[in-house]
Order: C-alpha cells, then structure tokens, then sequence
C-alpha cells in the first residue's frame, strides 16, 4: 500500500500562497468579466437616450414637416388668397372650400400611419382624429399654450407632447398667415407615441439582443484571454524561480569548484613536477610507462575538474569574453605539451601543421579557445589505441584586422555513429560505441566546447565514422595585432 506523504510547514505555507495567489488571479478575471457587461448596459442605455433624444426626434420632426406640406400641397392650401369663414360656418382660402374634406384623404397618405387636423384660428374644422371612444375631433380647441406660443412666434412648432383627443403625439403645426398678418389656419401632422413607442422597443429589443450576443461574444475572449494571461503569467513566474534557482544553484557550484580545484591544484602540481624529475632522469622503459600514465592521470583528473567548473560558470551565466593578446604558436604547443604523455605512452603519431602565412599576434580570449582545443585533443587521446593524431591550423581573412581560425583535430580512434555525432554537442555524457568503453570521464566536454564556442561568436562541427576515426573543427574570429606571420616563427 502506497504511502501518503505528509505535508511539511515549508510545503503549507506555500500552498496557502499558491491558493491566495490563484484567488486574487480570479477575483480580478471577475473583475475583468464585470467590466464589459457594465460597458455594455452603459453603452445601450445611453445609445438609446441618444436615439430617441436626436435621431428619433430629427427623424419624426422631418417626416411630419414633410406630411404637414404635403396635405397642404393636396389640399391646394396653398393657392393664392386668404383664410376666411362663411356665413354658414365653412372656412375658405379665397374662393376655395377647406373645410370637411379630409374625409376625402387619399388612401396611402392613411397607409403611413399620420394623423391630421386643420384649425380655423384655434378650433379644429377639420381633422382625421377620433378620441378614445371613437368620436371625431372636429370643433374641439387647440391647446392653448401652443396656439399663444405660435401666434407669437409665427413660426413651426415641433412638439413630443401633443394632447389631442386624450392621446399624446409627436406633431407638426405650421401656421398660415393671412395678408393683414394674422395667423388664421393652423395644420397639424402628427404620429402617436404609442407607436412610436412600439417600434422604438422592437429596435431597442434588437439593439439588446446584439448587444447580448456581442457581450457573450465578448466574455469569452476576454475569459480566453485572462486564462491565457493568467497562465503565461504563472509560467513565466514558475521559470523565473526555477532560473534563479538554477542559477543560484550553479553559482554554488562555481563557488564549491573553485575552492575544490584550488585545494587540489597545489599537490597536482607537485605530483606533475616530482613526475617529470623522473622522466628528466634515467629510467627503464616500464617505470617510463608508468611515470607518463600517471602524468595522463594527473590531465585527465584536472580536465575533469575544469569540465565541471566550466560547465558550472555556463549554467549560472557567469560567463563573458576575454580580449587577451596572444601568440598562436604558443597556445598550440601549451596544448600539445598537455596530451603530450598520452600520447608517448600509446605510441601514437602526432603532427601539428599550420598554415605558414597565417598572423601569429592575436587579440581574443586565450583561456577559452585554449580549453576547446585542450578538449578536443584530451578526447583524440583518450579514444584512439593506435595510429595517428593531427592537428592543423588554418585561417580565413575577414577584414585587414580581423581573420577566422580554424582548427581541426583529427583522430584514428573508435569513432562515432553518424546519428549520435549530431547529439555529441547537446548532451551530457558518452554517446553511442564510446559508453561501452573504460575511459573515465565527466563526458561534459563536447557540451562545453560548443557553449565555448557560441560565446566565441564561432562554430563547431564533428565528421566521424565507426571504426575510422573523427574529425572535430571549430572557427573562431579574432583580431589581428600585427601581420608577423606563424612562418615566421616556427
């Protein structure tokens, strides 16, 4: 039966941060959700008062004018000659009869829906209006606040108001004004509010219902949106621990290899100088052999050592480029005198060539191009039993002052499969034939060549076969301090 582990202090107060965390994340995800459905019904609202207060109201303002002059136009009210009433009560415009003929309205003027009535002064003689019981309107007054504001005015009067038989209208009065100035006929256009009403709430339903699917429309992106935020928020938060972590993590590892490899350098040291008294001196051929293994030992435990510490100062970005001035002649041989016991002990063969017309004088980091090229031909050592090792140096112009150099370490050892030669430079440990042999090793080198280089603004790569060895090569540019060539110097 599965054991249930048991929460620690450590792990409950960093569970009740992650739960406050989560909570405050979602009461603003609430907050973000509330805001456009508060937008939305501010939105409508004032859309609609917008609506009804301008567009609306120009709208039925115009379409009641236009009515008001069109019944007149019909009604030839507006041929020649004043408005007068007859003896029998009927009212005239010069010698034609307006009165009782609204009766005779034509059929699609009924069809829009308009009301009309004409006033003598202010009494209907005239009109289409009936009151809620069904009466004709004829002979009842014009408001009287209208008709004073009107004969004041002179002019049309627009109302959202108008009281006509018990009914409220949006209407249309335009006044008619005889020779002697005074305002004798009055014509009204007018459209109740309650279908005005009614169609205004069918629009506003519209209005709602696109408002509606536009919020839904809405809230679930922004909710897609939040989700995502949120995560990539919680994830870029979770990397960033986890990168401090790992760089705190490997600046401790720095910090413990440095003190390591400081406490052990000084009797590496001393075993390096007592073996070379030996080798210095008269000796036989086995303690020779013996003598050079253990120099081999001495390099290879300090590479190892320098492979951790290496890889420790790249995992914590501890790292930056040097501007060193160097002899290229000198690095190389620093790096041969290096592998050169391995090499003696395994009766290898080991040529270095260069490209004679190369500079000799560079400017660039010595330490770090020393420790790829300490590794390539560490790793030439180690995995080749016998034949040849080479190395040779090339060079590219770039600009006067600037040139690429090449180097290119070549090997008769076991070599590699092709499919693990791309892996070699990305991860940690022996590859393919080579983990079944007895070499010791970190197997980190590889790894830290190709970091060395990127940092170097260069570039690596490995050609190998089972069976026939490697070739590893890598570029790095460097400054030129002069144009004395290796020739020279050789």
């Amino acid at each position: 039966m599965k054991k249930e582990k048991k929460l620690t202090a450590e792990d409950t107060i960093e569970l009740g941060r992650e739960v406050r965390s989560m909570r405050s994340v979602f009461l603003k995800v609430i907050g973000i959700l509330i805001i456009p459905v508060v937008a939305m019904g501010i939105t409508v609202c004032l859309f609609e008062n917008v609506y009804f207060r301008s567009i609306l109201e120009e709208e039925l303002k115009h379409e009641l004018r236009t009515a008001a002059y069109g019944m007149s136009e019909y009604f030839n009210l507006l041929d020649p000659g004043d408005y007068h009433m007859s003896d029998d009560g009927s009212v005239y415009k010069g010698s034609q009869k307006v009165s009782g003929r609204m009766k005779n309205l034509g059929g699609e003027l009924l069809k829009t829906g308009l009301d009309c009535t004409l006033f003598y002064e202010n009494t209907r003689i005239d009109t289409t209006i009936v009151d809620l019981a069904g009466t004709n309107l004829a002979g009842t007054k014009l408001d009287n606040d209208v008709y004073t504001k009107i004969c004041e005015t002179g002019k049309e009067y627009f109302s959202d108001s108008a009281d006509l038989g018990g009914r409220l209208y949006y209407g249309y009065y335009v006044p008619y004004i005889n020779s002697d100035g005074q305002i004798k006929a009055i014509i009204f256009a007018g459209r109740p509010q309650l279908e005005v009403f009614e169609d205004a709430k069918n629009y506003t339903i519209k209005i709602l219902w696109v408002g509606l699917v536009v919020l839904i429309i809405g809230i679930v992106i922004t909710l897609i949106c939040t989700i995502y935020i949120v995560g990539f928020v919680f994830r870029r938060i979770k990397d960033n621990d986890e990168m401090n972590l790992r760089k705190l993590s490997a600046k401790n590892q720095v910090d413990f290899m440095t003190l390591v490899t400081r406490e052990v350098r000084d009797p590496v040291d001393s075993i390096t100088i007592l073996s070379d008294r030996i080798l210095a001196g008269e000796t036989t051929p086995d303690i020779r052999d013996k003598v050079l293994g253990i120099k081999e030992a001495i390099n290879s435990m300090m590479i190892s050592f320098n492979s951790i510490f290496d890889y420790s100062r790249l995992e914590s970005g501890d790292v930056g480029v040097e501007a060193d001035e160097y002899e290229i002649t000198k690095l190389v041989k620093e790096c041969c005198d290096k592998v050169a016991p391995g090499i003696e002990r395994k009766n290898l063969d080991f040529k270095v060539k260069y490209d004679e017309n190369m500079p000799n004088f560079l400017k660039g980091d010595y330490s770090k191009i020393r420790r790829v090229l300490d590794n390539l031909l560490e790793n030439a050592v180690k995995y080749t039993y016998d034949g040849r090792i080479g190395l040779d140096i090339g060079y590219r112009t770039i600009t006067p002052d600037k040139v690429d150099i090449t180097f290119t370490v070549t090997d008769t050892g076991v070599g590699i499969r092709k499919e693990d030669a791309e892996k070699l430079f990305y991860s940690i440990g022996k590859m393919g034939q080579n983990k079944n042999v007895s070499i010791k090793g970190t197997g980190l080198g590889l790894l830290i060549c190709k970091r060395l280089v990127n940092v170097l603004d260069g570039r690596i790569s490995v050609e190998s076969e089972i069976g026939k060895g490697s070739v590893f090569r890598f570029t790095v540019p460097q400054d030129v301090l002069n144009r004395k060539t290796v020739g020279e110097y050789i």
